[in-house]
């Protein structure tokens, strides 16, 4: 029998088995180079947002983390503004933020780091199975997949899977190990008006070899172009099309879903 991850799995595999590609998340299906240098069963853990405001959503994130014992770092708090969606879109200092993480000294070359954004994400899931299942799927890094490519539609072309539900990059919600995102970002140079999403585009286009995305919501779901109330929620956990994932995240401008997720 299937679980939600394996079935995940499995749908990904039927499919690329159809394309002119290795498969869906670019992992090798065999040989020497299967046995990727960076797995390791002991890999340090380490799960952080950004919040420069106190917000109801990272409240009950952290409730449930506290309950579960686990722990979420969060930066930019001394910053005390409003950023991206309830600024004028000034998604750079999420770049910033994660970019001294990864280089301040404090993790290690072959941690897992996961970020998810701090006001729209409902959290569903534990830290050791959003582990298992990022391991599952053999890639450097994961980034959540959406339907609408923003914020530039014209770049849809330039993906190579379009006739699936999520084919599009989300900068929302990621997980990767430290090495792999310290090379995505080297030679980043601070800018307040930087689009995150923008910028995780273009390396993900450039370096499908680190990058893969989250085709069939193993970990992340992104609702923006869905119905929330397709997906079954019961204050603990989500299923959209019989997959069960770690978070789902109300991206976008418009945040009155949260409030299905919220009653």
């Amino acid at each position: 029998m299937f679980t939600p991850l394996k079935n995940s799995i499995r749908m990904a595999d039927e499919f690329s088995s159809k394309l002119p590609v290795p498969d869906l998340y670019g992992a090798p299906r065999g040989g020497a180079d299967s046995k990727l240098h960076w797995y390791k069963e002991d890999n340090g853990f380490h799960h952080i947002t950004i919040a420069t405001k106190p917000h109801q959503i990272l409240e009950l994130m952290k409730t449930r983390m506290k309950r579960q014992g686990e722990k979420i770092t969060v930066l930019a708090e001394k910053e005390d503004r409003y950023i991206g969606w309830q600024a004028n879109a000034n998604f750079g200092l999420k770049l910033k933020e994660v970019y001294y993480y990864i280089w301040n000294g404090a993790v290690d070359y072959n941690d897992i780091v996961l970020f998810t954004d701090a006001y729209d994400v409902i959290y569903c899931g534990n830290h050791d199975e959003i582990i298992s299942r990022f391991k599952e799927l053999n890639k450097p890094i994961v980034f959540g997949a959406e339907k609408i490519c923003s914020p530039d539609p014209e770049r849809a072309s330039e993906y190579l899977y379009k006739n699936i539900e999520f084919p599009y990059l989300n900068s929302g919600l990621y997980i990767g190990y430290v090495w792999a995102l310290q090379e995505c970002m080297v030679g980043y140079n601070y800018n307040d008006v930087d689009d995150d999403q923008r910028y995780w585009t273009n390396v993900f286009l450039k370096r499908p070899d680190l990058i893969a995305l989250d085709y069939f919501n193993s970990i992340f779901l992104n609702t923006a172009g869905i119905d929330a109330k397709k997906i079954e929620w019961d204050g603990r956990k989500a299923k959209y099309n019989k997959r069960s994932p770690m978070f789902v995240h109300v991206n976008g401008p418009d945040k009155t879903e949260l409030n299905y997720f919220l009653s």
